[in-house]
């Protein structure tokens, strides 16, 4: 299978002063095109802060700093210009936050949304 999305040495700190705390260690996975995967682990474990990062949803740069690599059908994610992105986000990676009723309207359709 092609690979879809990989990610490399991924690290999330987040900035409050002059201190920073890290919230994603530096994990790696990768996902291939036509599967499903599932994220799992304890609360504050930073699983919603990586996918946040996934799609660059994450506070700016000077709130959080986020390294490593990011790869989406091979293209560099976190070098992606705003054009990039809003192709990225709109027909490549899809997000539902934790509160889908914010984000979902139970009348239509999951492929319809």
């Amino acid at each position: 299978m092609k690979e879809l999305l990989k990610v490399s040495n991924l690290k999330i700190a987040f900035r409050s002063g002059q201190e920073s705390t890290e919230a994603v260690k530096g994990i790696d996975f990768s996902i291939a095109e036509g599967s499903t995967v599932a994220i799992v682990g304890e609360s504050g474990s930073g699983k919603s802060v990586s996918c946040l990062a996934l799609a660059r949803l994450l506070p700016p740069p000077s709130v959080c700093e986020v390294s490593g690599e990011i790869r989406f059908q091979g293209t560099d994610v976190l070098g992606m210009d705003k054009a990039g992105l809003r192709k990225l986000r709109g027909r490549g990676i899809a997000y539902i936050f934790q509160e889908p009723s914010a984000s979902l309207n139970p009348v239509f359709t999951i492929g319809y949304q």
